[in-house]
């Protein structure tokens, strides 16, 4: 992930929990590799557009707000522009994991289209720079810089 000055969404901390975890045990590190592989070339490679639709729904289900969702494809970037609640830490968090929806719970129930936590997957699977920007900050992610902090995981 890369951060915004300030670091509104704690990424730098999140981001030393997981590696952490990975220098702790090899087995994890691969488990969550493996895991993030099959879902970039497997099911939710195509699911790009369904996937943002429904992140966009539920935005707008927490915010109280009709939804809408804008997709422009200009000069090989695609952008997602929708209405809804902010981003916060915890959607932040959620993202950067696989099958941890903040979108799960008592809260969420009945209220929300994605619950699984796979659906950034279908993202990750067509960019290897992804970046979301919302009224809270802007949060990116980065196959290459992951793979340099790697290099520093024993």
């Amino acid at each position: 992930m890369l951060d915004e000055p300030g670091d509104p969404f704690g990424t730098a901390e999140l981001r030393g929990r997981v590696l952490d975890a990975w220098a702790a045990s090899a087995a994890r590190f691969r488990e969550d590799a493996n895991a993030e592989e099959d879902y970039a070339l497997g099911g939710y490679r195509d699911r790009v557009v369904v996937e943002l639709a429904q992140n966009a729904a539920d935005a707008a289900a927490r915010a109280g707000v009709p939804g809408r969702l804008r997709l422009t494809l200009r000069d090989g970037t695609l952008t997602a522009a929708n209405t809804g609640a902010a981003l916060d830490a915890a959607g932040v968090e959620a993202l950067s994991t696989l099958r941890a929806s903040s979108k799960r719970g008592p809260d969420a129930a009945g209220e929300t289209v994605g619950r699984f936590g796979v659906g950034f997957a279908a993202v990750v699977a067509v960019s290897d720079a992804p970046r979301i920007r919302s009224l809270t900050g802007t949060v990116g992610w980065s196959r290459d810089r992951t793979r340099e902090l790697v290099r520093g995981v024993p």
